[in-house]
């Protein structure tokens, strides 16, 4: 579940959001997916232009997400494939995974 970051009041009144960096390791997925709400999103900029650190974090998850979709999806044996698929028949009587 994501936490969105509090709207502290300044001494006018008006309310600001602010991302603090424990905040900010917990939305930076959804910053990198552009899911943010927009006032969430300016924070997370606004905080990136002050924390070197928090940018730092960012670059690596960009590394992290970028190197894992270079790794090859592990295939199953065809011999498990078979044993697992004998197994579901047995289990579900035939029956198509759609069907109830």
């Amino acid at each position: 579940m994501r936490t969105v970051p509090e709207l502290p009041s300044d001494p006018s009144g008006d309310t600001t959001l602010v991302v603090a960096c424990r905040e900010f390791v917990e939305l930076v997925t959804e910053h990198l997916e552009g899911t943010l709400p927009d006032e969430v999103e300016r924070a997370v900029h606004t905080h990136l232009e002050l924390c070197g650190p928090c940018v730092e974090f960012l670059e690596q998850t960009r590394t992290t997400v970028r190197l894992l979709g270079t790794v090859p999806a592990p295939t199953l044996p065809p011999a498990a494939r078979d044993r697992l698929l004998d197994v579901y028949t047995r289990l579900h009587g035939g029956r198509s995974a759609g069907e109830p």
